[in-house]
């Protein structure tokens, strides 16, 4: 056991410092919308700091309703008086990894604290196939997740004032980072009180029911805005059986993370999790269906199996709802593995062995993510060709990205959807393809005078495979002009597209090229 635990402690720091290393090597971790969000918050920073306000407010309004998904604007706000941009962004996901991998293997250690080798399989979830898309305010959720059902399970344990009134605080931060992690988070805890008060010798009802008047005083708060936002969000919800998605489930999509290269290694990892998770199961009930005190946790893993396979992919406003709940889904049931499956070689061998697989992963995605970097910078290299106070228009005709030699760069992930959206943490700009100010509960939302979401195009076309818009309804609808055009892994094959076609010939009528880098994936045009 001792060895055991040093080796599992020399590798936990070496798979943190891996870890941390993915997220500062490259000189920009680009994800999906990780610029988008970056770019909004240097807005709110700039309202705070009362700069540039005569620009921003023309086209912007900020909009502060108690909802989720606000946790990564405000941090970064924030740590923007601190620090400049991409830096801000690294110090963010730094922090996302010491809290989840910190959050997961203190819950693992108190679900079972004899099999330190085992809670390595922590790193395996960190580089998700959702913090890539840059949903961080998601990925923060499910960090904080972890340490909200372990202080609850430390609540049930102890029954301490203190302990409840920390979960309570680590309700409001699940709940404001994210809905779904707040709604797993009720429904495992709750599950708990049930399974921890049924699997006690007496007392079982008056546990039960302190327990749960507790939990439901700790959950009250952030479950009425959770039923508010919901409500204004969600509409009805149409329960369908996807039988594709049990095909889909050995592929464990929620770990891909940018490139097809992970896919083989993926499925090991989903078969050493099926298999270990079936063999727990096997050995659980061999002798009898005597309830566990952490039985609530097998529960909530079966609960998220049915969301995955009968919900819909889009709800409460939000997308990618079903490769969220397969992630969850494979988190509790490496909890279930944890306190069922005795410890012993089997269990510290398969530790290993994970832990094996996230370092292969590592090299992938860091190798990945050093071309997808210089794709960056070859974006923002046009940056100083645009001035100050000017209204952009990205076309973007690869958003999986494109390297020197016009081979994909991630082709399981769209990491370029806004990477130019940088440019606006050096200076004032307006980039028309914010998307994140069009849905509502984002603290900035488009003014509907200016909204390019409904003057300039219909349908999200800005972010269409091709991109479409037209510029002069723009102009004659809302009196703003748009000052550059800017072009990402432009060809003449798009010409094709009779939708483009038009945009192209507005461009050419009002246009002029100022700047194309010098792999000539990026060009910049300026209004006549």
């Amino acid at each position: 056991m001792m060895n055991n635990q040093k080796a599992a402690d020399l590798l936990f720091f070496a798979g943190f410092a891996l870890s941390v290393l993915q997220i500062w090597l490259p000189a920009y971790y680009i994800t999906g919308d990780g610029p988008c969000h970056l770019y909004n918050a240097q807005i709110l920073h700039d309202l705070w700091a009362h700069k540039n306000i005569a620009f921003y407010s023309r086209f912007y309004s900020e909009v502060y309703q108690p909802n989720p998904n606000w946790m990564s604007h405000l941090s970064l706000a924030l740590l923007l008086f601190m620090v400049n941009g991409v830096v801000a962004e690294k110090i963010l996901l730094t922090c996302y990894v010491v809290l989840f991998v910190s959050g997961f293997t203190v819950l693992l250690k108190r679900l079972n604290s004899d099999s330190p080798l085992w809670r390595l399989v922590a790193f395996v979830f960190i580089f998700h196939y959702v913090l890539a898309k840059g949903f961080y305010n998601f990925s923060f959720s499910v960090a904080f997740l972890f340490w909200l059902m372990a202080t609850w399970l430390q609540y049930l344990e102890n029954k301490k004032p203190g302990t409840a009134a920390l979960f309570f605080f680590l309700a409001l931060l699940t709940f404001f980072a994210h809905p779904m992690a707040f709604a797993f988070g009720c429904i495992g805890c709750g599950a708990l009180t049930v399974s921890y008060s049924l699997s006690a010798k007496k007392n079982r009802m008056k546990s039960m029911g302190s327990g749960l008047l507790v939990l439901a005083a700790c959950l009250l708060p952030c479950g009425v805005l959770f039923t508010r936002f919901a409500s204004s969000e969600g509409g009805q919800v149409h329960l369908h059986l996807s039988r594709y998605r049990i095909l889909e489930l050995p592929d464990l999509n929620c770990l891909v993370n940018v490139t097809g290269k992970e896919v083989l290694m993926v499925k090991i990892i989903f078969i050493v999790l099926a298999v270990l998770f079936v063999l727990a199961i096997v050995l659980k009930y061999r002798k009898g269906f005597a309830i566990h005190r952490f039985d609530g946790l097998l529960v909530t893993a079966f609960f998220a199996a049915f969301l995955y396979l009968w919900f819909p992919d889009k709800l409460f406003g939000g997308s990618l709802f079903i490769i969220r709940a397969q992630g969850i889904a494979a988190i509790f049931a490496v909890c279930c593995i944890s306190y069922m499956l005795p410890p012993g070689k089997i269990k510290s061998f398969a530790g290993l062995l994970l832990f094996g697989f996230f370092i292969g992963l590592s090299i992938i995605r860091i190798g990945c993510r050093e071309v997808a970097s210089e794709g960056v910078g070859d974006i923002l290299s046009a940056s100083k060709y645009i001035k100050p106070y000017s209204i952009i228009l990205p076309l973007d005709f690869s958003p999986d990205g494109k390297d020197v030699h016009g081979n994909v760069i991630a082709d399981r992930n769209w990491l370029f959807s806004h990477a130019w959206q940088y440019m606006g943490t050096e200076k004032p700009l307006i980039f028309l393809d914010n998307y994140e100010a069009n849905t509502g509960y984002f603290p900035l939302v488009w003014k509907e005078e200016t909204n390019p979401y409904y003057h300039l195009c219909t349908n999200g076309a800005i972010e269409a495979q091709p991109p479409y818009a037209t510029i002069g309804d723009y102009k004659n609808k809302t009196g703003v002009t748009i000052d550059y055009i800017l072009m990402w892994c432009y060809d003449a094959s798009w010409l094709k597209d009779e939708h483009f076609r038009k945009l192209y010939a507005e461009i050419n009528g009002g246009y002029h090229i100022v700047y194309t880098s010098p792999t000539g994936r990026t060009i910049l045009l300026a209004k006549q």
